[in-house]
């Protein structure tokens, strides 16, 4: 049986796409009316990579218990459980990195637009305004990409019922 609530990749590549059209039309617009550019600062790199480690804190336990479970189920013992992760947690972390992950497709998007905006058009003091507009983007796309690995770890294998009921309703 096919999980439909998995994260689609080619939607979030979309997004990410979509975001940087967006970003780089936003500086373009506010440029074009005279207004100063807004710049991302290093508060926002900071933010972003504090989610990743948030993300990680929540997602390595889930991965352990995981790896344990693929492991018992390869070879079964009687032994206690070296990792433990109750249901609504696990629940929580697969929500918690579906959300990083689209929350890293939009604001990566965005900030490398910027990025590419400031780049192609000179615009922008190379260590004030390029510099943190890189971090940003970056430290975005990151956040993305992990909660994409997260949300994998966090997938459960298909059951051998579920395979052979497949195979019925092909027939």
């Amino acid at each position: 049986m096919k999980q439909s609530g998995a994260l689609s990749l080619p939607v979030l590549v979309l997004i990410l796409v979509v975001g940087i059209a967006f970003g780089a039309q936003m500086l373009e617009t506010i440029a074009t009316r005279g207004h100063s550019l807004p710049i991302s600062g290093w508060l926002t790199t900071v933010v972003l990579l504090v989610l990743c480690g948030v993300l990680l804190y929540f997602g390595i336990p889930l991965r352990r218990y995981m790896l344990e479970s693929e492991e018992r189920e390869q070879h079964p013992t009687s032994a206690p459980r070296r990792f433990e992760i109750d249901l609504p947690t696990a629940y929580r972390t697969v929500l918690l990195a579906r959300a990083c992950a689209y929350t890293g497709a939009v604001v990566g998007g965005i900030f490398t637009g910027q990025l590419l905006y400031l780049l192609i058009t000179g615009i922008g003091d190379p260590l004030g305004a390029v510099l943190p507009t890189a971090a940003a983007a970056l430290a975005g796309i990151a956040l993305g990409v992990l909660g994409v690995i997260v949300e994998r770890w966090g997938q459960l294998p298909p059951q051998d019922g579920e395979q052979s009921t497949e195979g019925a309703e092909a027939s």
